[in-house]
């Protein structure tokens, strides 16, 4: 059980940590939310990366990484 539990802590600390990127982070070129973005399937990033575009598109200047074949296709 205790191998479980820290695996549940992992997925709940990464998908959080993600969250908070794609939703309140200030900042659209974070290494860790962008390496976790880069990493998930196609709807999922395509889904993040139309998030990212709409709160950060008119200061962002490229794409954040993970996002180029998205962010032109937005």
């Amino acid at each position: 059980m205790g191998i479980i539990r820290l695996l549940l802590i992992a997925v709940l600390v990464v998908g959080g940590y993600w969250a908070y990127y794609v939703y309140a982070s200030g900042e659209p070129y974070d290494e860790i939310g962008s390496a976790i973005n880069s990493k998930l399937p196609a709807d999922a990033r395509a889904f993040s990366c139309a998030e990212l575009k709409r709160r950060h598109g008119a200061t962002a200047a490229k794409p954040p990484a993970g996002c180029e074949p998205y962010w032109t296709a937005l």
